[in-house]
């Protein structure tokens, strides 16, 4: 090899090993908070030279920003180093079933701006209309860094096609790649369950914890699994379809197209349905002098105030959800369980049932040590978890 080759080789091999490292001293700021050198240095294996050269070099990029002194007992105190939160800001598309939250997020987590589009998920024109309401909420001065998008459904795992919603595919194209052409900005999708196990995992309840279980029980049910640390995707990304497990052969056709899905006794959505089919033929409750359409809202308030009919549709929900849930117990011997989406408003009503189904269905091993909690962050979770995701996408593909 010719010297000049070599020394060219040197170089590139000198370059690949310096963007690790930025990329590595970013990641571990992010996940951690602000840090010491020192701290960087033992965490990362290598010298604080090298280390402090690097903070430098971001420090002159606006990535990293020096925000007070760690405390010590004695001499001088070192410096502490953080993310620049408002270095780049990250577009968030939480998709739902009835509508779209477009969300405007800087690297620390605060959420600058909000729209929601009345957009439904099956919408035949779904990647136009949420397009246009994306170019609107963008106007002509803002640019984000990077957009990922939160959706339910069958997402695959490497072409990030949903299987579930294919008006979501224009001519084959995944929705993140027409957003990304039309937008010109990198563009990443995931499931919104993951994106709260993520979300959790990073800043919520299943942070330092190896084995979690999360539940996102919204008009569908679905399952986050992290597993020795890990979350688990599956071979195409599927993993996690808790409520299309079948758990009554002679039940309700599911929206699969299967019968007797989890999520048709165990949802929202189900409540809903079995609410109005119930009332209809007779039931007794306060609901009954309800006008229109009976809401998820309206049930669950009716049940915190002591409505009897309300409190058994609750009742009913936990106590399957806990059957389809004591298999994923027996499956993955969880830590704790967390329980996010629309139906956490229930509170204690759907935790002591869940409780009481897991202590009815679970080995008395498996079931001792595990906690259910709801989530304190909530629905933020998910948009947390879609820019945790899109933060460490956007370092792999060396975007800084």
């Amino acid at each position: 090899m010719p010297p000049s080759a070599l020394k060219k080789n040197n170089h590139s091999v000198v370059d690949i090993k310096k963007k690790q490292y930025i990329g590595d001293i970013l990641s571990e700021v992010y996940s951690s908070g602000p840090l010491t050198i020192s701290q960087l240095a033992k965490t990362l294996h290598t010298s604080v030279p090298s280390i402090t050269g690097l903070i430098n070099e971001l420090m002159s990029e606006n990535w990293i920003l020096e925000v007070g002194s760690s405390k010590t007992k004695s001499g001088r105190r070192p410096s502490l180093f953080d993310l620049n939160p408002n270095k780049n800001t990250t577009i968030v598309l939480d998709i739902n079933l009835y509508n779209t939250t477009i969300v405007l997020i800087n690297l620390r987590n605060e959420i600058l701006k909000t729209d929601i589009l009345d957009l439904e998920i099956g919408d035949a024109e779904f990647p136009e209309k949420l397009s246009a309401g994306l170019f609107n909420f963008l106007e002509k001065s803002l640019k984000p860094w990077a957009v990922g998008i939160s959706v339910s459904g069958l997402v695959g795992g490497t072409d990030g096609v949903n299987y579930t919603y294919d008006n979501h595919n224009k001519n084959g194209v995944s929705l993140a790649n027409f957003i990304q052409q039309q937008i010109k900005v990198p563009t990443f999708m995931l499931h919104d369950t993951k994106a709260s196990m993520i979300g959790e995992h990073h800043f919520g309840l299943a942070k330092d914890k190896k084995n979690v279980l999360l539940i996102n029980l919204n008009w569908g049910v679905g399952l986050g699994i992290l597993s020795n640390g890990e979350i688990i995707q599956g071979a195409d990304g599927f993993a996690g379809e808790l409520g299309h497990i079948q758990v009554n052969p002679n039940g309700e056709l599911c929206n699969c197209g299967k019968i007797g899905c989890l999520e048709t006794v165990a949802s929202a959505s189900a409540l809903i349905k079995k609410a109005k089919k119930e009332l209809k033929a007779g039931k007794i409750s306060s609901l009954s002098k309800m006008n229109g359409d009976i809401s998820l809202e309206q049930i669950i308030d009716a049940a915190i105030k002591g409505d009897e009919f309300s409190i058994d549709l609750i009742f009913d929900i936990g106590r399957e959800l806990g059957k389809g849930l004591s298999i994923a117990i027996h499956l993955f011997n969880p830590q704790i369980i967390i329980i996010d989406g629309i139906m956490t408003n229930a509170g204690d009503l759907i935790i002591s049932t869940l409780q009481q189904a897991i202590n009815k269905y679970c080995l008395k091993d498996f079931k001792k040590n595990i906690e259910i909690l709801i989530s304190p962050i909530g629905e933020k979770a998910k948009i947390y978890g879609v820019k945790s995701y899109v933060f460490h996408k956007m370092l792999q593909k060396q975007s800084i």
